[in-house]
Formats: structure tokens, sequence, C-alpha cells
């Protein structure tokens, strides 16, 4: 009993003379104090000053915010990694409990002057200073995060199927190669966090090194550029760009189907083309204004309204042989010979509704019609003969009907009949010669109008032949056209397999 409360009491003896505060504190401080007390971060930290201080920079992207491709902006959040070693920042762990490595603020250390040569931000350094993390060998690691703005010269020739190559370069302001050796932390930068982008695929981000003597010093400055390689991705403008202009093209194609007298043709073609040019403007205001190449898409809606504007145009010449009237333009035989004749047979057209009487039988450019006065001339010829013998009437009456074949047994006005070597000879009366005339004015004006509704639908079958042609023409070359323009991109291939 008594021994456990002696070992009670020495155990709350030892308790209450514990110090306040950890001993590991005091190592740190003492630390702290014992390297900065004759730091000075104006000095370049080696031991040797001819010798350059090795200063190892590595880039980690984390995300593409935006591409400006009008202004030809990049907007990332990146996290650069700067390492070098401070000669005057080393120190013995067992010396000071065992501490390996301690966080001191940038403001009070030696920094590299790394800054981003193509910067486009207003304050042309977006870094935000952190603190160095210190190593007792020495070793300094900077990483300080940052939106990055910078310049990026955006190729445009493919779009909406293009790559892209931005690049950010990182060097010593003032420092030149002699002074400060700047190295690759790594052969790319890292990307394993990397937030993934609505509208561009990430490539790669490949580092490459160089050296670069200005004009002004004999001393090489070297710097790291990092290459951001990205790929457009192109749903969405395959679903706003591509696709609306593929449907507006091939509605003013289907649109040389549509009937001449329905009078919306021309109607159709014109408000199509003023469409395209609408969404010609919109994606021209996202391209930067260059006069170095044509977009992609640019040369699509280029072939595209003017296979429109060509439609258009032999819409006009359509509708101008369908109206037209024989009375002001009459066909020529090159013009019947290529749009009846050669043309059907090549679309495999088939003409209906002729009939056998004339307008089926051409000669000559000219159509053979009905003439009612050349058949009773053709009929009564057969009386005509010189004046020799005289017929009874009872004779040249049954002869005159069994020729001109009448049902009636009305007597003709012909009177007498002489006969000479065989022929004969009406004797005709006034009443004969008027009647004549007045046959001879209908069939004249039925002639006409025979030759003229003849050759009204000669110059529509015209139309719709010229109309089935350049269908055909239209729908072969806007189809070809599309293939070769959005094929010759290099990727075009794998985005439309992939569904954009």
């Amino acid at each position: 009993m008594m021994s456990s409360l002696v070992k009670c009491f020495i155990t709350c003896s030892i308790f209450w003379a514990l110090p306040k505060y950890s001993l590991q504190g005091r190592h740190e401080r003492q630390l702290l104090k014992d390297i900065l007390t004759d730091y000075n971060k104006l000095e370049r930290p080696v031991k040797n000053e001819s010798e350059p201080i090795t200063v190892q920079l590595g880039l980690t992207l984390r995300q593409i915010i935006d591409l400006d491709e009008k202004n030809q902006i990049l907007t990332t959040n990146v996290w650069m990694r700067v390492h070098w070693h401070d000669a005057y920042l080393a120190w013995n762990p067992r010396q000071y409990g065992n501490i390996t490595s301690i966080r001191i603020p940038s403001e009070m250390l030696w920094i590299p002057d790394i800054l981003l040569y193509n910067s486009a931000d207003e304050r042309f350094n977006g870094m935000f200073p952190t603190n160095v993390l210190i190593s007792n060998d020495g070793l300094c690691q900077y990483i300080p995060p940052g939106i990055v703005k910078s310049t990026c010269e955006i190729d445009i020739e493919y779009f909406p199927f293009d790559e892209q190559r931005c690049y950010m370069k990182f060097g010593s302001w003032t420092f030149h190669g002699f002074k400060v050796d700047l190295q690759k932390l790594y052969e790319a930068g890292d990307v394993e966090g990397f937030i993934q982008n609505g509208e561009w695929d990430l490539i790669g981000v490949p580092a490459v090194r160089s050296e670069y003597k200005y004009p002004c010093c004999p001393e090489p400055y070297p710097d790291i550029t990092f290459y951001v390689h990205i790929r457009r991705r192109t749903l969405y403008y395959g679903f706003n760009l591509i696709i609306p202009c593929a449907l507006m093209t091939t509605m003013a194609i289907f649109g040389f189907t549509l009937p001449a007298d329905s009078g919306e043709k021309l109607t159709l073609g014109i408000t199509i083309l003023l469409s395209m040019t609408v969404f010609l403007l919109l994606i021209a205001e996202t391209m930067p204004p260059t006069s170095e190449v044509v977009p992609l898409v640019a040369k699509y809606y280029g072939c595209a309204m003017i296979i429109v504007g060509m439609s258009v145009l032999f819409t006009i010449i359509g509708l101008n042989f369908h109206f037209r009237h024989p009375d002001s333009s009459g066909m020529s035989p090159i013009t019947r010979s290529i749009f009846l004749d050669w043309l059907p047979w090549l679309l495999r057209m088939r003409r209906y509704g002729n009939t056998s009487n004339g307008s089926k039988r051409r000669r000559s450019g000219k159509y053979e019609a009905y003439d009612p006065v050349k058949s009773i001339d053709l009929e009564m010829s057969e009386f005509i003969a010189p004046p020799c013998v005289e017929k009874t009437e009872k004779n040249m009456y049954k002869r005159y009907r069994r020729s001109s074949q009448h049902k009636d047994d009305t007597k003709p006005i012909v009177t007498k009949e002489t006969i000479c070597n065989g022929h004969s000879t009406i004797v005709k009366s006034r009443n004969t010669d008027a009647i004549l005339k007045e046959l001879k004015f209908i069939a004249d004006h039925l002639r006409k109008e025979e030759e003229n509704s003849a050759a009204l639908s000669d110059w529509k079958y015209a139309c719709l032949v010229m109309d089935r042609l350049c269908l055909y023409l239209f729908l072969l070359f806007t189809t070809v056209s599309s293939f070769v323009i959005i094929f010759a991109a290099p990727n075009a291939r794998e985005d439309i397999a992939s569904g954009f």
C-alpha cells in the first residue's frame, strides 16, 4: 500500500516538473536564427562566385482554362517547380533535433528571377509567391502556383479539326548562363493531375531547353520552353456549324425538284444563301483576323455558298426556259438536240403526254402540224383539170360524194363538170370560195395554236431536263467537295469516326 502511494507521488512530481513547451520549437528557432543571421538574399548563394548556380525548372499543368483564338491568348492553371541548392542553407540535422526540412517565405531568400517571356498578363507575372521548402542539404524547392496567360500563335488552317501547339517560355530575366545555369527538371511537363477541358484534349507537354544570344550581350541566356500540344474537340462545331451547312446545301440542291409553276424555287435558294452568309459571319467573329490562311470551315462554307449561288443562277435559267413564249423566242436546232434528245437519253428521262399529230414530228426545227385546208385541197385536187368535156350533174354528184365521203344527201354547190384527157375540173361558185377562205383562216389559227402549244411544251420539258441535270451534278459536286475539304484535316477521320 505504501509502495503504491510512493509510485503515484513520484509520477505526479515528474509530470509537474516537465516544461510547458516542446523542445523541438527551440531547435527550429535556433536553426532559423543561425542560417538567417548573416544571410543576404541579394547574394547569389554559391561558394565560388566564378561558378554558376544550377537551377532546375519544371512545370505542372493543372487545367486549360481558355484559349482565346481571336486575341490569341492561352490561359492555364500551372504550378511552376524551381529547384536549386543554396550553399548557405545547409545544416546538420543532429545539431537541431533531427530537423530535415523547414519552410521560409520566398521574400526572405534569394530566388531566381525566372519569368514567363511570352506573358500576356496585365501584371506580367501571374505566379503567387509561396514558402520555399528547404532541406538540410541545401536543396530549395520553390513551387508557386498561378493563373498564367501566355501568347499563342493560333493556326486556324484546319479549324475545327485543328491542333494547337502553344508554348510557355521561361527564363531568368537578368542572369545569363554563366551566372544561372537553367536546366530541365523533367523531360516533359507533369500532367498527372490534369483536369479535362470540354473543348480541348491534351496531347502532351514536352519541354525543350535552348540558349539564345541577344544582340546586346555576348553571354548566352538559357530558357526552358514547354509546348502545350492540344487538339480541339469537334462535337460542338460539328453539330452547330458543319451539319447545318450540309443541310442547307442539300435543301438548295433538292430545290431543283420543285415544279417551276410553284413560284418558290428562287425564293428558297436566296433564303438559304442569306442564311449561310449569317453563319459565315458568326464564324468570322470567333476567328483571329488573318490573311495568311483560310480556315477549313470557311472553305467549306465558301464552297457551299458557291454551290447555292450557282443553284440560284441555274434556277433562273430554268425558269427562263419554262416561261418562254414561241412568239418571242424560238428553240434553235442545237438547243433542241441537247435538251430534247441527247440529255433526256443520258438522264434516262421519258417524256409523257405527246400526241401523234405533228408535235412529235419535227423537221429541221419546225413542226409538221395537221392542216385542214391542205387536206381539203388534196381531196378537191382530183376534180381539177383543164376544161374539155362536160358531164351531167348527176354523175358529178355521185363522184364528188364518193370522193369526199359525205353521208348526207345534200347536193353540192358544184353545178357542172368538164372532162379533158381523163381529168376533171370543178366549177365553183362564190359561196364555195367564201367557205374555203373561212376554212383556211380557221386552219391557220389552229395550226398556229398547235405549234405554240408544242413549242411551250418543249420549253417546259427543257426546263425539266435542266433541273434534273443540275440535281445530279450539284449533288455529286457537293458530296465530293465536302469529303475533299473535310478530310483534308490530318485528324478529321479520327474525329468523325468517334462521332465528332
